[in-house]
C-alpha cells in the first residue's frame, strides 16, 4: 500500500513538473515580439518623405532616428513620415505606450541623374541624353510610345519623336535606382 502512494506521489511530481515545463517554453519562440510596420524597410531620396503605417502597439509612440542627418522622422498616431535628408542609411526606433519597439531601416539613395532632365525633339528627330550616375545596364521605357521611343546604350539615352505631345521616359539602373526624363515632341 505503501508503494502505491509513493507512486501516485511521483506520478503526480512528474505530472506538475512537465505541466510548469510546458507554460514556461510556450513564449520562447515569440514571433509577435516587437512593433510590426506595413513595409520592412523605407526608400527615399534626399527631400523626399516616405509615409509608414505601424500595424500594432499603443498609442502614443515615439520615434527617433538614430542619425537626422541621413533622415528626419515625426509620428501622427500611427502613421511614421520619414524624410530623406542626404544620401545613406540609417534607422528608425518606434516605442509604444507600453514601451514595446520595433526598429525600421531607412535607406536614403540619389535618384538618377541626367545631363538634361528635360528635352525637346522634333517628329522624326532624335536627342541624347547622358546618364551621369547608376550602374550600368540600364533600361527604359516610355510613358507613351506613340509620342516618342527611347533605347539605352551604356549611359546614353536615344529618344526618337514619333508625334506632337509630352511623355516622360525612365530610366532603371541595375541597382534599381530611378530617374525620369520630360519629353517634348514638336
Amino acid at each position: 500500500m505503501e508503494m502505491k502512494s509513493i507512486f501516485k506521489t511521483m506520478t503526480m511530481a512528474v505530472c506538475c513538473l512537465s505541466a510548469v515545463m510546458l507554460t514556461s517554453c510556450g513564449d520562447d519562440n515569440n514571433d509577435n515580439a516587437g512593433l510590426k510596420f506595413n513595409v520592412a524597410k523605407v526608400e527615399v531620396a534626399p527631400s523626399v518623405s516616405a509615409n509608414v503605417t505601424i500595424g500594432n502597439g499603443t498609442q502614443p509612440f515615439t520615434v527617433k532616428s538614430i542619425d537626422e542627418k541621413i533622415a528626419t522622422v515625426k509620428v501622427d498616431k500611427n502613421i511614421i513620415t520619414v524624410t530623406g535628408v542626404k544620401e545613406g542609411k540609417t534607422s528608425i526606433i518606434v516605442t509604444d505606450k507600453n514601451k514595446l519597439s520595433g526598429t525600421l531601416a531607412v535607406n536614403v539613395i540619389t535618384p538618377l541623374s541626367f545631363d538634361k532632365a528635360n528635352v525637346s525633339v522634333g517628329i522624326g528627330n532624335e536627342a541624347e541624353i547622358n546618364i551621369k550616375s547608376g550602374k550600368a545596364p540600364y533600361t527604359v521605357s516610355v510613358t507613351d510610345t506613340k509620342i516618342a521611343t527611347a533605347t539605352v546604350k551604356d549611359a546614353k539615352v536615344t529618344i526618337k519623336g514619333v508625334k506632337a505631345g509630352t511623355t516622360t521616359v525612365s530610366v532603371l539602373d541595375a541597382n534599381k535606382l530611378a530617374g525620369t526624363i520630360t519629353v517634348t515632341v514638336q
